[in-house]
């Protein structure tokens, strides 16, 4: 069958049933369409602009206000992208019934779950860290007339990148727990935004909420992003191997409500 040109055998057995063609067509979505460079344009857009401004329209050019200015134009508003893609990725299909042909094929609920976070995050990582951090590289090299540490700004990515994917893994569960738009796009955007309220009210949940990765509460040293940039000790670990663990957990709440899902 893998000569025919509509239809691919799968080979996969178990949860991985079907897990192969669910790839192609979530990573077809992204670069076979026009949201690959669209996403680009966006977010190296809005990042050259605003550091070409602070670089170039300022007579006192400080690097550490640009990597302050860096890490929460790169990990805040990215997250609102990342919410409205992933909205429609479960109840869009849902909504207009592809999910459930796509489920009368020979394909497991799991593949189909685990497909859409794993060609979204590659999405949002070349989209919205990689190619855009880029940028930022270059800029702020040449704006300080030598190349930054990469041993710092790696890292910087990465801790970037998983404040994304806590985004991303919400709103796939949320997708899976309702059947509307409105309180999937809602609550991933309202926790988003509400965060450093509910921080100020119980100042523990720094520990365990994405704000702090890119954005301080009171100074620099706040957020895990900013202190990497500029060479500074992160004020805790914690809050990474709490984002971590809270990503598996939406994932894995996904997978069993998706299970139970009746079409």
């Amino acid at each position: 069958m893998s000569g025919n040109s509509a239809f691919v055998m799968v080979t996969e057995r178990g949860w991985r049933r079907g897990l192969g063609n669910l790839l192609s067509n979530e990573f077809a979505a992204w670069w076979k369409t026009k949201l690959w460079w669209i996403q680009c344009l966006i977010w190296g857009g809005i990042i050259g602009f605003m550091l070409g401004a602070i670089i170039f329209g300022s007579p006192d050019f400080a690097l550490d206000e640009a990597l302050f200015i860096y890490s929460i134009f790169a990990g805040l508003f990215p997250a609102v992208a990342v919410v409205i893609v992933m909205q429609d990725a479960i109840v869009g299909e849902k909504q207009e019934g592809t999910a459930a042909w796509v489920l009368s094929k020979p394909v497991s609920r799991p593949a189909f779950i685990l497909s859409k976070f794993a060609a979204n995050s590659v999405g949002v990582l070349a989209t919205m860290v990689v190619f855009p951090g880029i940028i930022a590289f270059a800029m702020l090299s040449l704006a300080a007339k030598a190349p930054l540490d990469l041993s710092r700004f790696l890292p910087a990515l990465g801790v970037i990148f998983l404040s994304h994917l806590f985004y991303l893994a919400l709103t796939l569960m949320l997708g899976t727990l309702f059947r509307g738009r409105g309180p999937v796009i809602g609550i991933s955007l309202g926790f988003l935004f509400m965060q450093q309220y509910l921080i100020g009210m119980l100042p523990a949940l720094k520990y365990a909420l994405p704000w702090t990765l890119v954005i301080p509460l009171n100074n620099q040293n706040d957020a895990i992003v900013p202190a990497l940039l500029t060479g500074q000790p992160p004020y805790s670990l914690i809050p990474l191997a709490a984002i971590a663990v809270e990503i598996v957990v939406f994932v894995w709440i996904a997978l069993l409500r998706f299970e139970r899902e009746e079409f």
